[in-house]
């Protein structure tokens, strides 16, 4: 026997001890996964790739510059109107003999006759647009592209090349890759046709977009005339013809404003809105969206200083959002909001949104990311930034060795190196792997692009990578509370009251068939509730709204109508039937909803306008009846405390005690029912209204739904636990109780409830865990939507269910994998400390119950 003590206690032990080993396990490895989140970004040190310069004019300057996805070539387009390919910073360094890169020129092309007039260098677009002085405007395309060769088919020279080694060979940038292959990197250049779309006059401004129709162009000429063209393009299939169909729009800038010709022309993504800019900070915004009248929306001042002048202006990836900066160093982004009561022509206003703070000199250059919302700043004293344009953090700063101005900036592909011009080409190496990612972007409201102002806002993933990722936590946070506050409003009242009648009141016999019944429950699966409530449930709801609000009145209080006129029976009759109340309960709740499904449809035509749905869309209506659901639980409430107290009552009403109860319990529900509705008269008359709040539009999966089916869910683990609690209560304590004159009631609410407190608590505690970790139900039967609303018809998405929607599709160590596991880390936190409060709690009600 001692052996099996000493066993049963050692392997109680270990069981402890690896529970404790595996909860910390799981808490260190997702903050493992979490950390890098929060890891600050780098920036390299800006070095020189090789001789570059000495290939370029001493008076050539470079205009746009950028690097191919394997940065091993980098292409410019320089001031002599030439495109120029040279080897990129991963070839760099490798020596300078027997056709090694350094800085030699790769290849040349000089698409056009004359020198351009204007230039403009799209973001994410592999084409650039030009214009000339002949009102001509020409796309060229720069395509980079990599050939793949086996070892066999090279020189024998090139063979002794090491794995992984750069070098020049046949005019192009090689890498071996393996000992059987290399691949060989090269940029090509293609221009299209010059398209006419000024007639003698110099074009002043370029700027074009991708749309899915084709290519837009916007230019201004030198008679300040804004133009717009539309390119469809369309191949034959028969002969491989191309055929290029245009169409433009025009208008005079020049009425519109006094301050001569724009420096800048900037077209949005969508090709449905131009901006003209001017270097003294005036910008007029052109609705170009019909291009047989286009018309100005508004004319702003993207000026941060009165006192400077703008240097340089960038769209950001999508071109969507317009960097400004200027001769003191400000930089600031522009964005459209939706503008109130479509106060401008496209119904849009241009707000400066972020702020990103002062420099140490004038900004020379902009580079924005082709994948994320990031940009590099360069700075007139050779100092570089880099930015993340939605969180307005700065990620990284750096300084040119050489202290010279640095006049474009690049970003590379995949934003892992960047090259500048500073009259050589430099580059540095870039780390910065989770720019979204910072304890304001996750947690506090952001300004995201198009919003009208801050908010909280999770949606993590688009179609393409001009997409801006809201990564919010608290919609979610937000979303996991509402679940749970409405599951555990729900269930449990009933469980707890279930445990109380069937430990206190219900028949042994009775009781060994109803409590394992109710256990039963909790083997439902959880997708089977979610299916249920989602396809079932939500659906039926939908058709009697009405009538379910009818039923939170109708049913408890024909439920206590009964239970009052169950008191005036004979004591005989209530002593034979005893054994039926369980019945007759059924009954009463049956006779409940009978009598909601006649009133739902009296209050949906009195208090709703005959349509509960549109008025609680609020279109229409008074706020009566919304006041009136809520305030008539407090009157009820208070009119049952007053009830209780008013000693005077029952000699106001003589007769029988059944009768004195019954109709205490009519007058007190007719001014409740009174009071309330005075109360919500008066707030409606106040101009107070819920809907928007509490109350609002009725989307099919809700957190009503949600709550009942979770309810369900928690009931069975909330009862069985408090119930037995409450059966352990030693049996000395009811009958000294009972023998001193106290009710059953009165012994079980007084006497036993408080005795098993502690117990009770754990029993809420345990369903609400149960709750707040609920996947399948919330990710069925909730909407799935990340909304901050209390509203009660309206859905929600919870953590546990945007881990398991979005987890599988999830990149791994991206941004959007380690916020995931940041959400989980969240919820850890959440339910180690309500646990722990929990029990804190719980051993406070059982010190209490000792002393009784």
């Amino acid at each position: 026997m001692r052996f099996f003590d000493s066993l049963a206690r050692n392997l109680i032990r270990v069981g402890g001890i690896g529970t404790i080993v595996a909860v910390s396990t799981v808490f260190v490895f997702l903050v493992w996964v979490v950390a890098p989140l929060f890891r600050s970004a780098g920036l390299g040190e800006l070095r020189p790739i090789g001789t570059a310069a000495t290939q370029l004019a001493a008076d050539e300057r470079v205009i746009a510059a950028s690097e191919d996805d394997t940065l091993t070539t980098v292409w410019a387009y320089t001031s002599s109107a030439r495109f120029v390919v040279l080897p990129g910073g991963a070839s760099s360094g490798r020596g300078a003999s027997s056709g090694q890169p350094g800085g030699e020129l790769l290849g040349e092309f000089r698409p056009f006759p004359t020198a351009p007039t204007a230039y403009a260098f799209p973001v994410r677009s592999t084409q650039a647009v030009f214009g000339f002085a002949d009102g001509t405007t020409r796309l060229v395309r720069a395509a980079a592209s990599t050939e793949y060769r086996n070892a066999a088919s090279m020189p024998r020279n090139v063979m002794q090349r090491s794995v992984g080694e750069t070098f020049i060979f046949e005019g192009r940038v090689a890498r071996r890759v393996s000992a059987d292959q290399f691949e060989l990197h090269t940029v090509q250049f293609v221009a299209d046709e010059p398209i006419q779309v000024s007639e003698g006059a110099a074009i002043v401004a370029v700027d074009a977009s991708e749309t899915p129709t084709g290519p837009v162009e916007a230019s201004v000429d030198a008679d300040g005339i804004l133009r717009v063209t539309r390119l469809t393009k369309s191949r034959n299939l028969l002969t491989g013809m191309e055929r290029v169909e245009t169409e433009t729009g025009q208008i005079a800038l020049r009425p519109s404003h006094s301050r001569g010709l724009p420096r800048w022309l900037l077209l949005h993504g969508g090709g449905n809105s131009a901006i003209a800019v001017w270097e003294d900070g005036r910008a007029v915004r052109v609705d170009v969206s019909d291009l047989e009248s286009l018309k100005v929306a508004e004319e702003v001042d993207l000026s941060a200083d009165a006192a400077a002048h703008l240097t340089q202006v960038a769209w950001l990836n999508g071109k969507n959002t317009l960097i400004v900066g200027d001769s003191n160093g400000n930089v600031k982004a522009w964005f459209r909001v939706p503008a109130p009561s479509m106060s401008t022509a496209d119904g849009m206003h241009f707000l400066p949104a972020h702020n990103l703070g002062r420099g140490p000199a004038s900004v020379t250059a902009l580079g924005s990311s082709a994948r994320t919302r990031s940009m590099a700043v360069g700075y007139g004293d050779g100092t570089l930034r880099l930015f993340n344009i939605t969180s307005g953090n700065l990620l990284a700063e750096g300084r040119n060795a050489s202290s010279r101005p640095l006049s474009i900036v690049s970003l590379a592909p995949n934003d892992d190196s960047l090259v500048a011009w500073d009259g050589e080409f430099v580059i540095a190496a870039v780390d910065a792997p989770h720019p979204e990612a910072s304890l304001g972007a996750l947690l506090r409201p952001v300004w995201y692009e198009g919003y009208r102002s801050p908010e909280h806002s999770w949606q993590s993933s688009s179609g393409t990578d001009e997409f801006e990722p809201k990564l919010g936590l608290w919609p979610l946070v937000f979303g996991t509370i509402k679940a749970t506050f409405y599951s555990m409003l729900f269930g449990v009242p009933i469980a707890l009251m279930a445990a109380i009648y069937t430990s206190e009141f219900l028949r042994p016999e009775v009781k060994s068939v109803v409590k394992p019944a109710i256990e039963l429950m909790a083997s439902l699966p959880s997708v089977v509730l979610g299916f249920l409530a989602a396809l079932v449930f939500a659906p039926v709801v939908e058709g009697i709204v009405p009538q379910i609000l009818a039923a939170l009145v109708t049913v408890p209080f024909v439920l206590l109508l009964c239970a009052h006129l169950w008191q005036l029976f004979p004591q005989g009759l209530r002593s034979g039937m005893q054994g039926r109340r369980f019945v007759l309960s059924g009954v009463a709740i049956v006779l409940g909803l009978g009598a909601a499904m006649v009133v739902g449809p009296l209050l949906e035509r009195w208090l709703f306008i005959g349509d509960v749905k549109l008025w609680l869309d609020g279109k229409a209506g008074e706020a009566t009846g919304g006041w009136l659901l809520l305030t008539l639980p407090a009157s009820v409430l208070a009119s049952v405390v007053i009830g209780g107290r008013a000693e005077r009552f029952e000699r106001l009403l003589p007769g029988a005690t059944g009768v004195q109860a019954l109709l205490r319990f009519l007058l007190l529900s007719l001014v409740s029912v009174a009071a309330a509705l005075l109360v919500a008269e008066g707030l409606s008359l106040a101009g107070l209204d819920l809907r928007g709040s509490l109350l609002g539009t009725y989307i099919q999966r809700n957190a009503l739904i949600v709550g009942f089916v979770m309810g369900f869910a928690v009931v069975p683990i909330i009862y069985t636990i408090a119930e037995d609690a409450l059966s352990s209560i030693p049996e000395n304590l009811r009958a000294g109780s009972l023998a001193l004159g106290a009710t059953p009631w009165q012994t079980a609410v007084r006497i036993v409830v408080p005795t098993a407190m502690s117990g009770l608590f754990s029993a809420i505690m345990v369903g609400l865990g149960r709750a707040v970790g609920e996947t399948m139900v919330v990710l069925m039967a909730a909407g799935n939507t990340p909304v901050l609303q209390w509203n009660v018809f309206n859905g929600f998405r919870t953590l546990s269910a945007n881990i398991a929607v979005e987890l599988p599709e999830a990149v791994r160590n991206s941004t959007h994998y380690r916020t995931l596991f940041l959400a989980a880390l969240t919820l850890f936190v959440m339910t180690f400390f309500l646990n722990t409060a929990a029990e804190l709690i719980r051993i406070r009600f059982r010190k209490r119950a000792y002393q009784l």
